[in-house]
């Protein structure tokens, strides 16, 4: 397994929690690349936030595994 290097958040912190870049990317359909970019900086990441769009589907794997997970992990709101 090669170690993650990018850790931006919330990305990280969400990918962490739902079991890894492997068990997400099956989920969504998505490349592990595509979750790299996603915890990487930016320009050539996306700074740590989660596309809105994967939301759904971010918060259906949680609940399915009872992971708790909200909107404002995904959105990067701590409160």
């Amino acid at each position: 397994m090669i170690p993650t290097v990018h850790k931006c958040e919330p990305a990280y912190s969400v990918l962490e929690r739902l079991g890894g870049k492997g068990p997400v990317s099956a989920h969504l359909g998505l490349d592990r690349s595509t979750l790299s970019r996603w915890c990487s900086e930016r320009p050539g990441g996306t700074g740590g936030m989660i596309p809105q769009q994967h939301w759904p589907k971010l918060l259906s794997m949680a609940r399915r595994y009872d992971i708790r997970i909200k909107l404002a992990d995904l959105a990067g709101m701590r409160g």
